[in-house]
């Protein structure tokens, strides 16, 4: 079995969900900035697993990773890895860059990318942008997430990207005949990005239409405060709930009883919990960006929100409930079920 070592932040559950997946198929090691999720004793013994205890900013803010470098490459020297497979470019992505150069050893080199890494952080000034591009040419594949990362990570190099969400395990039981026709969900994050304001204004238009419709608001953030006040000068006291943090059962019953779902942010990759609520077969309302109009066909499976969206036109979706709920599920199981991902994957690296 070929040796495939992940090097990134092995505390956070997306790390630990790469490498369990990937454990089917190769012989895995972890080499962790920080410490580890205690899930990855599950199913890796110990001398698999190097921590540093390290408090970094993966944004490439820190070079504290430097220190990394002279253990990693004693580590690849050590373990002889068939595969180096980076996650956050501008951090862990660099390391892996300068270690693949130093080492003097020969292995593939992926770089995955997260999001801010190639989103945010390239264009905050030359330096950024300078190793960002060191970190994607060193590679033999990157991976993203995303339409939005993979058209910039192709702009930035010309290293093959393979393209796939961070999706789900599989597809969730889930019954149109159970779900709340006046039922609306939003989970996103209380900032001002969510735009968690204007889902307020929309609802208001749909509660003027329909006054039986309900808003559950789910997550905290620094606008929790400003939200609720702007909910009750609506006069929206006892139509909106705000449930503040919810575990993943309580989450997914949401979903569940959900008939819409609105995820409206001004600037995102692919939102996994887009795919989520989409898993449950709920009609997403979302805001226009590039992956969201990937997933979503405005009129046909979803609405891409403009501030012009009438009430009439989000509640007509309620006579095609039905097709949507099915639609919704099948491309979700389509095109992003995790476990199929990596089997492809696979496929892909066995060709480099």
């Amino acid at each position: 079995m070929k040796k495939y070592l992940i090097i990134g932040d092995c505390e956070s559950p997306h790390t630990i969900k790469w490498a369990k997946e990937l454990s089917r198929y190769f012989e895995v090691y972890l080499v962790s900035s920080k410490g580890i999720s205690p899930e990855a004793k599950d199913f890796l013994p110990d001398e698999r697993i190097f921590t540093f205890n390290l408090r970094i900013a993966e944004s490439g803010t820190n070079v504290k990773f430097l220190r990394m470098l002279i253990p990693l490459i004693r580590i690849l020297r050590k373990i002889k890895p068939d595969y180096l497979n980076a996650h956050y470019i501008t951090s862990y992505g660099v390391l892996a860059a300068l270690s693949k150069k130093l080492s003097g050893r020969q292995f593939v080199l992926i770089q995955t990318a997260w999001g801010t890494d190639i989103l945010v952080t390239p264009f905050r000034n030359k330096f950024y942008k300078s190793i960002t591009r060191f970190a994607l040419n060193a590679a033999n594949l990157i991976t993203s997430d995303s339409v939005a990362v993979t058209k910039i990570v192709g702009d930035l190099t010309s290293t093959p990207t393979t393209t796939f969400p961070f999706g789900l395990q599989e597809i969730p039981e889930a019954s149109c005949e159970i779900k709340d026709p006046n039922l609306f969900f939003s989970n996103r994050t209380l900032n001002e990005n969510s735009n968690i304001d204007r889902v307020l204004h929309f609802f208001s238009k749909l509660r003027d239409a329909n006054k039986d419709a309900r808003l559950v608001i789910a997550n905290v953030g620094p606008l929790k405060s400003e939200l609720i006040k702007l909910s009750e000068e609506l006069g929206m006291q006892e139509s909106v709930d705000f449930v503040g943090f919810i575990s993943p059962d309580q989450q997914n019953d949401y979903y569940r009883k959900s008939r819409f779902y609105f995820s409206i942010l001004s600037s995102d990759a692919l939102s996994v919990s887009l795919i989520e609520a989409m898993s449950f077969g709920c009609i997403p309302l979302v805001s226009d960006l590039p992956d969201n109009r990937d997933w979503v066909t405005d009129g046909i499976n979803g609405i891409i929100m403009k501030e012009d969206t009438r009430a009439d036109t989000i509640l007509a979706f309620q006579g095609d409930a039905q097709k949507i709920f099915i639609s919704n599920r099948q491309l979700v199981a389509e095109r992003a079920i995790f476990p199929k991902a990596i089997e492809d994957f696979c496929q892909t690296l066995s060709t480099l």
